[in-house]
């Protein structure tokens, strides 16, 4: 989201008020923005589909309550946040629990919970939740994560072919075989199939789901078994840079509406859940990351500006989370100094004494920037605080506040 859109909803003077109020550093979550997404997303989808929210794009608790509010469901991968999804208050039919690397002690509680499916990603995972239930004389739900030979789609993080994720085609058989054997104790609930993240292209995206919806109809063929869930995972786009044209969402409906409307799957819409999971799409756009200039100085060809933030913080902003070419988020200053309307590039650096610390590169700001000065990072919602390693250097943990 461009800051002038971002703007349009939260006026500018709004945003100044309220980072005037709070420490700096913070991230700071408006929650009309998230509600606004949250609305955009049902909007394309067609009816019977359940949305749940990928806790890992960002856990604050504010933010979940918020999220809840709007009878979203939770997708959870470790034990933390499956107790802080049960914390918030998030039922267990409502709770779908997937990481290729579940310990003992989160298939227990998942298990004792009775959340309404574990996805598995190995035939090991599902004996070990067979023994699990013997022990505790439980049944287990339990869905397949299927990591297909082939993919359709290009995406900006791959997650799928030879990765970890999931059970791939050739252990399948084996896979059904076992949840077959220990059906007492295993209640197959259906698939699930997360291919990639940052969809920006509305076509790709829908070949996805046309895709996902092919391969369900294919595995009930062959091994006989009845899927009563598909979750098409997650992966619809946001641009954190504000360069790209965003997903086209109207697009996106009329193709989700024309693909569910094909007869093959009319059996589907009448008895599977359809769920997605998106995180980083909810959010994202709704959060800002606000900093303090504590210097401004010179060096021999750059100018940098040193703020009391930095990559500890922001890992993202600073180049992390997958990416490949580093870009600068979207960010505006926030200054009493008059504009001119002239113009320098600027370095921004963090506050850690290590040389990677640099949030942005060749940013063009006001030449009337000053110490005190505040900066806000647009798109700043999703894999933040939580993403970040806040304890390096052992500096103070920035604030989260939701608006």
């Amino acid at each position: 989201m461009k800051k002038e859109e971002f703007y349009e909803i939260i006026p500018k003077e709004k945003v100044e008020e309220t980072v005037k109020r709070i420490e700096l550093p913070a991230f700071i979550y408006f929650r009309k923005i998230i509600e606004k997404k949250y609305n955009e997303l049902v909007n394309c989808l067609p009816k019977n589909f359940e949305v749940h929210y990928a806790f890992k794009a960002n856990p604050n608790k504010d933010v979940l309550k918020t999220i809840k509010t709007l009878g979203v469901g939770a997708d959870v991968a470790s034990l933390g946040e499956l107790m802080l999804a049960k914390e918030i208050g998030y039922l267990s039919e409502k709770i779908e629990f997937t990481g290729p690397g579940k310990t003992l002690a989160e298939l227990i509680l998942a298990i004792d919970l009775g959340v309404s499916s574990i996805n598995v990603e190995s035939i090991s995972e599902i004996k070990k939740i067979a023994n699990i239930c013997k022990e505790r004389h439980k049944r287990a739900n339990v869905g397949i994560r299927v990591n297909p030979k082939t993919k359709t789609t290009a995406s900006a993080m791959k997650m799928g072919s030879d990765t970890q994720f999931g059970i791939i085609e050739e252990d399948l058989d084996e896979a059904f075989k076992v949840i077959k054997s220990e059906k007492e104790f295993v209640n197959f609930t259906g698939i699930h199939l997360h291919l990639g993240s940052q969809f920006m292209d509305a076509e790709k995206l829908i070949a996805n789901f046309r895709f996902i919806l092919e391969k369900a109809h294919e595995l009930e063929d062959v091994y006989q078994f009845k899927i009563k869930k598909i979750n098409f995972g997650g992966g619809w786009g946001i641009d954190m840079f504000a360069r790209k044209p965003p997903l086209n969402l109207l697009a996106l409906k009329e193709g989700l509406r024309e693909l569910f409307a094909d007869r093959r799957y009319e059996a589907f819409e009448e008895n599977v859940r359809f769920i997605v999971e998106p995180g980083r799409f909810l959010v994202a756009e709704g959060g800002l990351y606000a900093v303090e200039v504590l210097y401004r100085k010179r060096g021999y060809q750059r100018e940098f500006l040193v703020v009391n933030g930095g990559m500890h913080q922001h890992y993202a902003a600073a180049g992390g989370i997958g990416q490949v070419i580093r870009r600068n988020y979207e960010i505006d200053i926030l200054s009493g100094g008059k504009n001119n309307g002239e113009k320098k590039p600027y370095f921004v650096t963090g506050c850690l004494c290590i040389p990677d610390d640099i949030l942005a590169t060749e940013l063009n700001l006001p030449c009337c920037v000053n110490e005190g000065d505040m900066l806000v990072f647009f798109n700043s919602g999703a894999y933040g605080f939580s993403a970040s390693p806040l304890n390096f250097l052992s500096h103070p943990l920035p604030n989260e506040k939701l608006i």
